[in-house]
């Protein structure tokens, strides 16, 4: 009878999990915090029954009940017991690495972050060939509208705060696949191309230039980024210090510590916000569908089509710096907006992480102006 009782106690507390989540999951965190699209529910058919154990094993892990809390609960357990992100995690499962003194850093899959972190990643030489003819031809192509290419990678946060990262993981090298692609660029093609890593690692020395919880850098470091461009256009190079630094909002969070179902936990971060930057300088801005559109009474007087991915929207504040700059995410209008807005300078800003843009973007975008 003993026996009996323990075993439908332990059935229920299996059971219970999947009968109670329909109950409580509008009033809980049951949010997919994971930057991508979660499995579906597989079909079972004689086509795919191969593939239905890992299909199923997919859909199960994502959509599996309480899975917020539960990671939650182990991120809380690991805290208390000091046990950070070991190797084999960060490889492995993790989306998110946590680091020294509660930093987190991006496990990007498919983008290969822990790979440029480590530095065993190198391109051959055919393929740096490959994406350099990529550029060039995409440089050419707009040097016949009379518009200027300029390419700008911005920097992993682990490639600028690696003194967070935990001492468990060890980089192979300190030349990262990066590196090589820029030393290749500049050698081989006369595309100006601006990294951002080494002005970043120097301006933290007195200011945060990435949020702690995220993986973006804050408006300090785009403001780095930005002024990257000011020194290769204009020959000068404003520093933080010689800006006003405003904490404009504090208890933040991140896209990292969602991730972790710990939005309300790590929220101990900062924003911060450029003042008295070219304070002459009146900039108007305004929306044309998910583009930001800016004009204004600059000195220089040239126009940017600026290409970003969602680190551009801390490299704003170069509206004070040109007449008319818009940056755009959607590259479908690629050839519309060269064709009408006949822009001076075509800037392309990619996360390094992101090793599909440096190698296929540029190839995709000379693709569009080469059609009729």
């Amino acid at each position: 009878m003993k026996n009996k009782l323990i075993f439908c106690l332990f059935f229920l507390f299996l059971l219970a999990p999947a009968v109670t989540f329909p109950f409580v999951k509008n009033h809980i965190d049951s949010e997919n915090h994971e930057n991508r699209v979660f499995a579906k529910k597989p079909q079972v058919s004689i086509r795919t029954l191969t593939s239905f154990p890992k299909q199923f094993d997919d859909y199960f892990n994502d959509h599996l009940p309480y899975k917020n809390q539960l990671v939650m609960m182990n991120t809380m357990k690991n805290d208390f017991l000091g046990v950070g992100t070991t190797i084999m995690e960060y490889m492995t499962s993790s989306m998110v690495i946590r680091g020294k003194d509660n930093w987190l850093f991006y496990n990007a899959e498919k983008q290969q972050s822990f790979n440029d972190y480590m530095c065993n990643n190198l391109y051959e030489e055919e393929e740096l060939s490959e994406i350099a003819q990529n550029y060039v031809k995409l440089q050419e192509k707009l040097k016949e509208r009379g518009t200027e290419l300029v390419v700008m990678f911005a920097a992993n946060k682990e490639q600028v705060y690696p003194e967070y990262m935990p001492s468990s993981i060890v980089p192979e090298g300190s030349y990262s696949r990066t590196d090589q692609l820029v030393a290749y660029l500049s050698e081989h093609t006369s595309v100006p191309v601006l990294y951002t890593k080494e002005a970043l690692r120097k301006e933290k020395e007195r200011h945060q230039v990435f949020y702690k919880y995220d993986t973006h850098w804050n408006n300090l470091g785009g403001f780095v980024g930005g002024q990257l461009l000011n020194e290769y256009f204009h020959g000068e190079y404003v520093s933080l210090d010689e800006v006003s630094c405003k904490k404009r909002k504090k208890s933040v969070s991140g896209d990292l510590a969602r991730m972790l179902s710990m939005g309300n936990v790590y929220n101990d971060d900062a924003d911060w916000q450029i003042k008295d930057y070219k304070k002459n300088v009146k900039v108007k801005s305004s929306r044309d569908e998910n583009d930001y559109v800016f004009s204004s009474n600059a000195e220089d007087d040239r126009s940017l089509l600026v290409y970003t991915d969602s680190f551009g929207y801390a490299l704003m504040e170069i509206a004070k710096d040109y007449a008319d700059v818009r940056f755009s995410r959607n590259t479908d209008n690629f050839k519309y907006y060269c064709d009408t807005m006949q822009p001076d300078v075509v800037v392309l800003e990619m996360v390094e992480r992101w090793k599909e843009g440096q190698e296929t973007w540029c190839g995709g975008l000379y693709d569009l102006l080469d059609k009729p």
